[in-house]
């Protein structure tokens, strides 16, 4: 009669040492991750941030009352900003302003301080930015994910190259992203006009972050909402029309010449080989301009892609819409949507921050064949939160090795994000396709 609580107390305890060395290792990654978003993103951002110190002077020239295009001005307000006494450290702004209005409009609050207490501000935004992802992603999803899971969501954000790099170069990604996913908590507690209003904060922030978003307003006619976010970015868009046109500045034509020289060849989204920081661009055109030399025949294939992943999305809509469900609340539309957007407008690699909502769609869909789905996009995640391209080309491996073509090595390797996205893309139109995914969509969102 001894050996029978043995054998009890073995049954009992053995999971739940499972468990334990589980959490033990789920807390040494997390720290990992915590590690390595304090050396990639923080620390980097105290010696870096160059495009922050472009947005930053073109939002000093702008609300001094100058033309924020114009290089000159920029200059003028950056030097401003250090008292004339530039630190040589920090990094000057060389690059375009590519930005509408509305976005210098609505960072103005960083104009008011110096350079240096602009960059900590900024700096302590994008963490509260990094926090609210991690809380709205894991505890207000329109189905909760366990423990576990959170604690592995909330790795995978500390951890994710893009994010990393954004916070790094002092980018608006991380801001947006996470306006987004409020949006999209928002949205599933039924607060439609508040959710639009987000979404059209974000695209005056961000418009080619925001946009495919919106396009899930379009796609099901959501007249109400669509007038909410054109009405937020109308608004802000005149308000800073206003008061550019008060100063006398005409700053469309300066805008307009800074998207032509952005594009043209060499220009920083140019998809062409011609740009020495193409390896930079997740989009799909620059995938495609190192196979394909006809760009008629890329800006058709580019289409395609929309208008089938728009056609699926339309389908998944149509049926969210007898059902009383809407697609920007739908984590498996708005995934596809972001990544869509990824795939067709010109990006670089701290954008694809908007794959967090592909990574926690994904570990929250365990069952069935949405399983192999679920896989294959937390795989694409996986890989592009590693920057091998920039790290190659920072190493000096641009060339191939002898044994392979330069051809293959930029379509495979240099590119090789691009192909992660279609991928994914592919998956989770995929996803779009399955009536299950929307049943218990809408039991968890009911």
């Amino acid at each position: 009669m001894s050996e029978v609580p043995t054998a009890v107390t073995r049954a009992v305890t053995h999971p739940a040492w499972r468990r334990r060395i589980g959490w033990i290792l789920l807390v040494a990654l997390i720290l990992a991750a915590a590690a390595e978003f304090g050396v990639r993103g923080l620390w980097r951002a105290l010696s870096d941030t160059q495009d922050l110190a472009v947005i930053y002077a073109s939002t000093r020239a702008f609300q001094t009352g100058h033309n924020p295009y114009d290089p000159a001005a920029m200059q003028a307000a950056w030097r401003e900003a250090n008292h004339n006494h530039p630190n040589p450290s920090d990094p000057p702004p060389i690059d375009l302003a590519l930005y509408p209005p509305s976005t210098y409009l609505l960072l103005s609050p960083l104009a008011l301080l110096d350079w240096t207490a602009a960059r900590f501000a900024w700096l302590f935004l994008n963490l509260i930015a990094v926090a609210a992802l991690i809380v709205t992603l894991t505890r207000f999803r329109p189905y909760r994910l366990s423990p576990a899971k959170s604690a592995l969501t909330a790795a995978f954000i500390l951890g994710f190259g893009p994010i990393q790099t954004a916070i790094a170069k002092g980018q608006l990604a991380v801001l947006v992203v996470a306006i987004l996913a409020i949006a999209l908590v928002v949205e599933t507690r039924r607060a439609l006009i508040l959710a639009a209003i987000l979404i059209g904060l974000a695209a005056s922030l961000k418009p080619q972050l925001a946009a495919p978003v919106v396009l899930l307003y379009l796609i099901q006619t959501r007249w109400k909402e669509l007038a909410v976010v054109a009405g937020v970015t109308s608004a802000l868009l005149a308000a800073a029309w206003l008061r550019l046109s008060r100063a006398g500045i005409s700053w469309i034509s300066s805008l307009r010449s800074n998207l032509n020289l952005a594009a043209q060849p060499g220009g920083v989204y140019d998809p062409s080989a011609t740009n020495l920081g193409v390896y930079q661009l997740v989009n799909a055109s620059a995938l495609f301009r190192r196979l394909i030399a006809n760009q008629a025949l890329i800006v058709l294939l580019l289409a395609v892609i929309g208008a089938l992943v728009c056609f699926f999305l339309l389908k998944r809509g149509l049926w969210k819409r007898r059902r009383f469900f809407d697609l920007v609340s739908d984590p498996a539309a708005f995934a596809a949507a972001c990544v869509l957007g990824l795939v067709l407008v010109s990006h670089r690699y701290y954008d694809a921050s908007v794959l967090v909502f592909v990574f926690v769609w994904g570990i929250g869909n365990p069952c069935g064949w949405r399983r192999t789905v679920a896989l294959i996009s937390i795989a694409g995640c996986l890989i592009v939160a590693f920057p091998l391209p920039a790290l190659l080309i920072a190493s000096g491996h641009s060339r191939a090795p002898h044994e392979i073509s330069q051809t293959l090595w930029n379509a495979a390797v240099i590119q090789h994000q691009a192909w992660v996205l279609l991928v994914v893309l592919v998956a989770l139109t995929a996803a779009l396709t399955d009536p299950r995914d929307s049943d218990r969509f809408g039991r968890a969102a009911a």
